[in-house]
């Protein structure tokens, strides 16, 4: 959601040209067996690279290297369930707020030095301690673990002077024990922790890894932990990843070399991948890709993301807003199964509660669980009307409201679809279209009636947690109910429960007080070559390790 702005500044001026190793530059086929005699497969991705550095980290073309090169304690597999990967066995404690984990035998970087849990417990620091451009990123890390917020902050206060391999870190709940020891403890229990640990942020880094800087993941000197090596690098062109034979599972990889070819035209990325130029196209238009329905060149990727309208319910905002009623009648006038049957049902999923699809909760899917209950706020535009009515907004006094959204993407479709819903209840509504560069910056200030919002998280309680007051930057949602409802979930220890009060924390956003509208859960749309098996997903990310 955040944009650092500094870094892509930098990461302009001097990585244009920026290029490492001595590779050939006479391209395979798609689908040539690489030097090992295992596949070689070009992927597309449709923005350039940021930064490759796991605690910096905000953009899913970054994503897409990050996944192959680093390999933390935990790794999502394709439902986005945690499973063991640098971690052998962990231990928690009775009250929930200490976890315990062994690595396994023999791990190295690749370079073949020893990956230990030292390199955890730096990593961590080094993640609070880089300065403000990641303190977005580390916000989970802040909230959870036992006096992280505390280093942080001193860490802000010195800027570039701190060190955290000198300052003091005993009371910060991040400890390598011994090298195979590492133990977190949690400020409060956190049923979740093992998700949060697949995320990029709770990744290793080696101890030379520099400290308040994210130019250095641009280079092709450093070690990994992951199944590939970076080779070559170019920020706006491709990144070409290798083998790494030092890799736990090296054995079990059977892809050689993987590149991705940054291709910013969607056009451009069906036609390379028609002329067999690129075997998989991450970035396609739905009208492109639903050519292919009903084929196994189409790959309809899960994706944790829910698209729903964010409503300006606190002080700042209108009054309209203020009325639990009239936004009720907004969510009830929208039919969401027949807005994502014009979307593209290939594609877009209907949603009726905040957390998405591929989001675990204590028995499975958040999402599919909560399905399984009737829901109170479904199509209803007679309901919608009388609503409306019962607060006062009637033909003779209409009510009038501004929708803002993004000037990119289907924002402008969706925009058009929810004005007809709106407008057969007797809405007004005025359009307020702005730069998908900016827009996000307008929503963080509060400056919005109703408006489009995004957002990606395989985590159920992130989803929620943004919806705090302390959570917002300029609050939209500010109910104190909802907060303490929040502080007393993080308390519970045992995971049923746990999810048991996160469900009721959804419900009480969105069916009860509707101070948000849910509208769908959408697939990325790829196209990949059928010359290959072995595709998957660590959570959302395509992985490819094992194609062949």
């Amino acid at each position: 959601m955040k944009k650092y702005l500094a870094l892509l500044l930098a990461l302009a001026m001097t990585l244009s040209f920026a290029a490492c190793g001595g590779k050939d530059d006479e391209a395979k086929q798609p689908g040539e067996e690489g030097t090992g005699g295992n596949s070689s497969i070009k992927v597309a991705v449709g923005t350039q690279f940021t930064t490759l550095d796991p605690h910096m980290n905000t953009e899913v073309a970054n994503s897409h290297v990050l996944t192959h090169i680093y390999s933390g304690l935990f790794r999502s597999d394709e439902n986005a369930v945690p499973q063991k990967e640098l971690c052998e066995d962990y231990t928690v404690s009775e009250d929930g707020k200490t976890y315990t984990f062994t690595l396994k035998d023999g791990l190295v970087w690749s370079d073949g030095s020893p990956l230990t849990a030292y390199d955890f417990e730096y990593a961590y620091l080094r993640g609070l301690s880089f300065g403000a451009d990641a303190v977005y990123n580390m916000t989970t890390m802040v909230n959870y673990v036992e006096g992280a917020a505390e280093y942080q902050e001193k860490a802000l206060e010195m800027g570039n002077d701190f060190d955290c391999t000198t300052e003091d870190h005993s009371y910060v709940g991040a400890t390598a024990l011994d090298e195979k020891t590492f133990e977190i403890k949690l400020k409060t229990p956190c049923p979740h922790l093992l998700q949060l640990l697949c995320g990029y942020t709770w990744t290793a880094v080696p101890q030379s890894t520099p400290q308040h800087d994210g130019l250095w993941s641009f280079n092709c000197d450093y070690p990994t932990s992951g199944p590939f090596t970076i080779q070559e690098i170019n920020a706006n062109e491709k990144a070409v990843l290798v083998k790494n034979p030092n890799y736990y599972k090296a054995d079990e990889v059977t892809c050689e070399e993987l590149t991705y070819m940054v291709m910013t035209d969607q056009a451009s990325q069906l036609l390379s991948f028609q002329k067999g130029d690129v075997d998989v196209a991450l970035s396609v238009s739905l009208d492109d890709a639903s050519g292919y329905a009903g084929t196994d060149t189409l790959w309809s990727i899960k994706v944790a993301s829910t698209y729903f309208l964010a409503v300006n319910s606190a002080s700042h905002g209108p009054e309209w807003a203020k009325d639990q009623r009239v936004r009720k009648a907004l969510a009830l006038a929208i039919d969401r199964e027949a807005l994502t049957e014009v979307l593209g049902a290939d594609f877009y999923t209907p949603l009726y509660g905040l957390v998405p699809y591929g989001c675990s909760d204590a028995e499975g899917d958040f999402r599919t669980n909560r399905d399984s209950q009737p829901y109170e706020i479904k199509y209803d535009p007679d309901a919608a009307k009388a609503l409306l009515a019962d607060a006062g907004y009637t033909e003779s006094n209409p009510l009038s409201i501004k929708y803002k959204y993004s000037n990119n993407s289907i924002h402008g479709d969706v925009a058009t679809m929810v004005e007809q819903y709106w407008s057969a209840i007797g809405v007004d509504v005025e359009f307020e279209c702005v730069e998908s560069g900016v827009f996000y910056d307008q929503l963080d200030a509060g400056d919005f009636e109703i408006a489009r919002y995004g957002y990606n998280s395989s985590v159920a309680m992130q989803q929620l947690q943004i919806w705090t007051t302390a959570n917002q930057i300029e609050a939209a949602v500010d109910d104190a109910h909802y907060n303490e409802m929040y502080e007393q979930t993080l308390q519970i220890s045992d995971t049923e429960e746990y999810f048991k009060s996160a469900h009721a924390l959804e419900d009480y956003l969105i069916q009860e007080q509707v101070y948000l509208i849910p509208m769908f859960n959408s697939n990325t749309a790829a196209l990949r070559s059928t010359s290959f098996e072995g595709y998957t997903t660590n959570g959302s990310t395509p992985f490819f390790a094992y194609i062949h």
